[in-house]
């Protein structure tokens, strides 16, 4: 009777603990699959972040590209703002400031000459031109270039430009031409670059002289140099100091000239005379001397009145260059430098660059 107790209370035990253990092993498969499900969906998760980071990188990129190439170098020295523009510009009127004028034509050298400002209103500025009494319609809608300053007291002038389009013209009998300008969008703070000067550094100078031209002197064919004789005033380094270049600009040069040797030229130069000048320059950029041949108008004789020393300013009229046939002679470049020498301008503005680099600007 005991034993099969016994073998009922084992098979009890038995059915108890298969019960037992089948629940066990179902919570745990039921665990390991809520498991499973929620590592995938975490994966999931993750890799729709990663792709969401992706496509925004990738959308910042692009938008930044696009703003790059887009996006417009604007200087500093540009003056955009409508009511700046226009107080400059009135301001030149105020001070009577006279504004040189370049015309832009195709298939010919630009004309320019120099107006006064009428008037000027949100959409238009009025100029008044002497001496282009022959100006026709058919200049409207051709665009200029308008040089001008405005002083300012104690710090001397500031130089700007701009470039509009013509939008009339009307001739007055008196030989004054009307020309009515669109308002510039914008003014530059620069100068012409016939106007911008150098005193250079005196080891570029590698010579100078200077004959006086002869009344009536016709620039055009070929010119004998030798039959003018020995220059009046030479500059050589180390050897005649009867001539100093005091500066130079694409438009012309200051020179001087010591006491003594005025006397010894025996000229008294007044506005209007008419030297011819050899000027040698070193160029560092190309390590070569550069020659020029150039006749020019005196236009500021100045006595110094401490040194009695005479400084010349100069325009630059005409230039030269020499015959490939026959180097002693000489051949006329028959065009005017009403904008200068272009080469000297170039070779200004970098010396007058560098002596910015120098001084650590």
């Amino acid at each position: 009777m005991r034993s099969t107790v016994q073998t009922a209370e084992y098979y009890v035990s038995y059915f108890s603990f298969s019960a037992s253990s089948n629940s066990f092993f179902t919570q745990i498969g039921s665990h390991f699959s809520a498991s499973t499900f929620r590592t995938e969906t975490a994966l999931f998760t993750v890799y729709a972040l990663c792709a969401i980071v992706v496509i925004l990188i990738a959308v910042i990129a692009f938008m930044w590209i696009k703003n790059r190439n887009n996006a417009k170098y604007i200087p500093k020295d540009w003056v955009l703002h409508p009511a700046h523009i226009a107080n400059t510009l009135n301001a030149a009127r105020d001070e009577n400031e006279k504004f040189e004028v370049q015309f832009h034509s195709d298939g010919e050298k630009r004309r320019s000459t120099t107006c006064r400002m009428a008037s000027i209103n949100e959409e238009s500025v009025t100029i008044e031109c002497s001496g282009l009494n022959n100006m026709q319609g058919d200049w409207v809608g051709k665009d200029i270039d308008c040089y001008f300053q405005v002083r300012k007291f104690g710090s001397g002038s500031t130089f700007f430009m701009f470039t509009t389009p013509i939008t009339g013209v009307r001739s007055c009998t008196d030989g004054t031409a009307i020309l009515t300008l669109k308002a510039p969008e914008k003014l530059e703070q620069r100068q012409k670059r016939a106007a911008l000067r150098i005193s250079p550094p005196q080891q570029y100078i590698m010579g100078l002289a200077a004959w006086s031209a002869p009344e009536g002197l016709i620039p055009k064919g070929k010119l004998d140099i030798r039959q003018w004789g020995r220059p009046m005033l030479t500059y050589l380094p180390e050897k005649s100091s009867q001539i100093a270049l005091d500066n130079i600009s694409a438009g012309g040069i200051k020179v001087r000239i010591p006491k003594a040797e005025m006397k010894t030229c025996g000229l008294d130069f007044k506005i209007g005379d008419k030297l011819f000048i050899l000027l040698d320059l070193w160029d560092p950029d190309t390590g070569q001397r550069v020659r020029y041949w150039v006749l020019c108008r005196v236009q500021n004789p100045f006595i110094d009145f401490v040194t009695h020393d005479a400084e010349l300013g100069m325009q630059f009229l005409y230039t030269a260059h020499s015959d490939t046939d026959n180097t002693s002679e000489l051949e006329w470049n028959e065009d005017g430098l009403e904008n200068g020498i272009e080469s000297i301008g170039n070779w200004v503005m970098r010396r007058h660059l560098e002596l910015y680099r120098e001084k650590g600007i």
